[in-house]
């Protein structure tokens, strides 16, 4: 898959906060209307005392969840982990992945928050931006904002706020079960973000792409760590 280069990932800490603050003001998150036929899910995976990480990234179809594609890639990473900004850490092994898929998805679902973050621009609005795709960020914990509990039954969902401003939703995906925090990367709205996320939950807490890219990053982790 072809996309613009943005900016390179030498950043220090101050240069990568001021990066997010400026990217922030390209985004869209406007509600659109979207034909969904394909979805994707990336994710990565780490050793645990290793600067190593492993991507992957999955097509499939919509509504059935058949995996029409798959593509991995391991990566050396030498930005440190730093609270708010994940991106840095993540996004440069998520587009090695990115850059071997040859279908274009309708919509993105990243393992982490879009707008629900302290400067609005968390992973998902990142790599929305890098591949000018329609991009959703779910988080299984809430990284900034105050929300209440949704109801217990499944599709109940509660505003994410800060500052004032509504930020994402906790979305009860699965009845009884702990919600997700929902949020759009770009190209989608706060709603749109919340709704479409428990079209890609019929089962279980977390979306059906996000849990095979999660699959996939764990067995290529595990398969370069045999090979090496």
């Amino acid at each position: 898959m072809d996309f613009q280069i943005l900016h390179e990932w030498n950043n220090d800490y101050s240069e990568a906060k001021n990066l997010q603050i400026l990217l922030r003001e390209t985004l869209n998150l406007s509600p659109r209307k979207i034909n969904v036929k394909t979805v994707a899910g990336c994710d990565v995976s780490q050793a645990k005392w290793g600067r190593t990480f492993t991507s992957a990234v999955v097509i499939m179809s919509f509504p059935e969840f058949e995996i029409l594609e798959t593509a991995v890639s391991k990566v050396d990473v030498d930005f440190p982990y730093i609270p708010g900004l994940l991106s840095f850490r993540e996004m440069p092994p998520l587009l090695e992945s990115w850059k071997k898929i040859k279908i274009v998805p309708d919509l993105v679902f990243c393992d982490g928050s879009g707008s629900i973050h302290p400067r609005r621009f968390g992973l998902a609005c990142h790599l929305g931006l890098w591949l000018n795709l329609p991009t959703i960020g779910c988080a299984k914990n809430l990284l900034c904002g105050q929300t209440s509990i949704p109801g217990e039954a499944k599709g109940s969902m509660t505003d994410v706020i800060l500052d004032g401003e509504v930020i994402g939703r906790a979305v009860r995906t699965r009845t009884g079960i702990k919600p997700v925090y929902i949020s759009p990367g770009n190209l989608l709205s706060v709603g749109q973000s919340a709704k479409l996320v428990l079209d890609v939950c019929p089962k279980y807490r977390l979306p059906e792409p996000i849990r095979a890219a999660h699959r996939a990053a764990n067995d290529a982790r595990r398969s370069f760590l045999i090979q090496s």
